[in-house]
């Protein structure tokens, strides 16, 4: 198996956005300032605790689980899939 660039996966991060990535997951997001907010699904959220940023392209949920990332880290973790495999996802998909 060829390894994946550093460039491509940067190119992945920086093309593909995450809010329309988050969206197409499922999750509703909403304008709050500059950034967007959203229920988490990685865990029971009552209320919005999870932040996607436009700016940074970057998300977060600073509520129970506490994790975040890139593009590639929410694929990864809303499938359970390989990092391979979320590289993989993001050059097929031409919604991303």
């Amino acid at each position: 198996m060829a390894r994946i660039s550093e460039a491509e996966t940067e190119r992945l991060k920086k093309e593909v956005a995450n809010e329309r990535l988050v969206m197409g997951f499922g999750v509703e997001l909403k304008r709050h300032g500059a950034e967007l907010i959203g229920t988490c699904p990685f865990h029971g959220d009552k209320t919005p605790s999870l932040v996607v940023s436009p700016k940074t392209n970057l998300w977060h949920c600073p509520g129970k689980c506490n994790v975040g990332g890139s593009t590639i880290d929410w694929v990864m973790r809303t499938t359970g899939v390989s990092f391979r495999h979320a590289v993989e996802f993001l050059r097929a998909d031409p919604l991303y």
